[in-house]
């Protein structure tokens, strides 16, 4: 039987039926059959943890593309399986867009919804979702096609991590095109970099390793439509020469040779050479708000922490990748006493000199989306800004940064209320989820009465958002 495996490829496995419907009947009749297995869905496969994994049914909705603009230009219902990148297009080409972009467009629509996608400085995509149709089963087991619009049921669905059903189409919030205007520029600290965001409130910023210096791509809406600043040759310079060779080099400097100096040299002496600060262009919000990072296959782990923590939380994972580094490296009395704290010293010294860790630390604001579990989710909690703090490797095997990203995860839960994006890495032993969602138990009443024998809900789904109802619950099963 033919596997399946994910965009990282650290995911592989093999489910006993595969299927790709063309219409809704075929959806809900395969739904009745598979009504006492295990059902979960695929769409671009850009995730890193086991949340597609099946021993049963996998569903591919592909041929779910439609796009439909609705009168008065501020809504737009989309097929699950239409991708970002073909949304974009089709909206672009009606001089609109959507309200959130996040960093590629690879994603499926559903598959970018249910797991709290996000961009920079606004909501995640989840958060604009106003209606959605999804496959899933009534009272008494059978298939049926339900229209989710308002109350909780809604704000479970704009991020469900699949647990309520096969999600046949969306309905989001659209709005006309606008243009972002940019630069890059380095600050010489973290408090210099939110202070820029009441003048460029959609900046995302890195944490530049090794020279541990930040880099913040600095961004607003621009006061016109209209390209400025040699807007095309800036697009084609940073595919070029950082979505591309910049790429290469990391993955010659610490794949191939595995070189820790090499590294370094990269980031202190290199990378400031092809950074303009000067350099400001205007362009459309769909170009310039994407990279192109997904050219290179990786594993990544995103630790959202609200905007209090957020220093210190920066300066934690700053002191951790130091020491993976250099085994001799000093901790901070705070982060020493942090990890006394968690009685996690034994964990942290057989972290060192372990991980040259060999990516740009990316740091986005997400606002507080009215979801239940999405990752920025104030259900039951003040209203407060999220940030998305991401690790990249691009080594392979993943084993070094896996350890790594596993303290991390651990330890920044209980530290600074750290939540971890459903699409991306989790650690095998798992983090603390359950006191992280004031919302998860309404969650979980939601998917009872769309889900009542549980058949969207895999080992991953299972075990993180009902393991262990009303104790505590991580994501163990592996």
């Amino acid at each position: 039987m033919r596997s399946t495996t994910n965009f990282g490829r650290n995911i592989r496995f093999t489910p006993r039926h595969r299927y790709k419907p063309r219409t809704e009947d075929e959806v809900l009749r395969l739904l009745d059959e598979h009504r006492d297995g295990t059902v979960r869905v695929v769409g671009a496969r850009h995730s890193w943890n086991p949340g597609i994994e099946t021993p049963d049914a996998l569903v591919d909705l592909r041929h779910f593309r439609h796009v439909r603009v609705h009168e008065g230009r501020t809504r737009v219902t989309v097929g699950a399986g239409c991708r970002i990148g073909a949304l974009l297009k089709h909206l672009t080409g009606r001089g609109l867009t959507l309200p959130s972009i996040g960093l590629i467009d690879r994603q499926t629509v559903a598959g970018a919804v249910a797991t709290g996608t996000h961009g920079s400085g606004r909501h995640s995509m989840s958060h604009y979702v106003q209606s959605m149709r999804l496959a899933c089963y009534g009272a008494n087991g059978d298939a049926r096609v339900l229209t989710v619009d308002s109350g909780s049921m809604l704000r479970a669905a704009r991020c469900s991590v699949g647990a309520l059903g096969v999600v046949l189409d969306v309905t989001l919030a659209c709005v006309p095109q606008y243009y972002v205007r940019e630069r890059c520029a380095w600050r010489p600290g973290l408090d210099a970099v939110l202070e820029k965001e009441r003048d460029a409130p959609l900046q995302q910023f890195y944490l530049v390793p090794h020279a541990w210096r930040y880099l913040a791509h600095q961004r607003s809406v621009a006061e016109e439509n209209r390209r400025r600043g040699g807007a095309a040759l800036y697009r084609a310079y940073w595919l070029i020469t950082i979505d591309v060779r910049l790429h290469v080099l990391l993955k010659f400097s610490a794949s191939l040779l595995r070189s820790r100096r090499l590294v370094h040299l990269v980031f202190r002496r290199i990378l400031p050479l092809f950074i303009f600060p000067r350099w400001r262009v205007t362009d459309r919000s769909d170009r310039q708000l994407r990279m192109r990072h997904d050219l290179f296959r990786h594993l990544e782990m995103e630790v959202f922490v609200p905007r209090g923590q957020l220093a210190s939380a920066v300066d934690f994972v700053r002191e951790i990748l130091k020491a993976a580094d250099d085994r001799g490296h000093e901790l901070s009395p705070e982060t020493r006493s942090q990890i006394d704290s968690l009685d996690a010293a034994a964990g942290f010294e057989a972290l060192r000199g372990s991980y040259v860790h060999h990516y740009p630390i990316c740091v986005r604001r997400v606002q507080p989306d009215d979801t239940l579990i999405s990752m920025a989710s104030c259900d039951g909690l003040p209203a407060r800004d999220w940030y998305a703090i991401s690790l990249i490797t691009l080594t392979r095997p993943y084993a070094r940064f896996e350890r790594v990203a596993a303290f991390l995860a651990d330890a920044m839960s209980p530290l600074f209320g750290a939540r971890l994006h459903w699409g991306k890495w989790f650690p095998p032993d798992g983090v603390e989820v359950e006191d992280r969602y004031p919302g998860l138990s309404e969650f979980r009443r939601v998917c009872e009465a769309c889900d009542p024998h549980g058949v969207f809900r895999n080992a991953f789904v299972r075990d993180g958002l009902f393991g262990s109802e009303g104790s505590g619950s991580a994501l163990k099963d592996r």
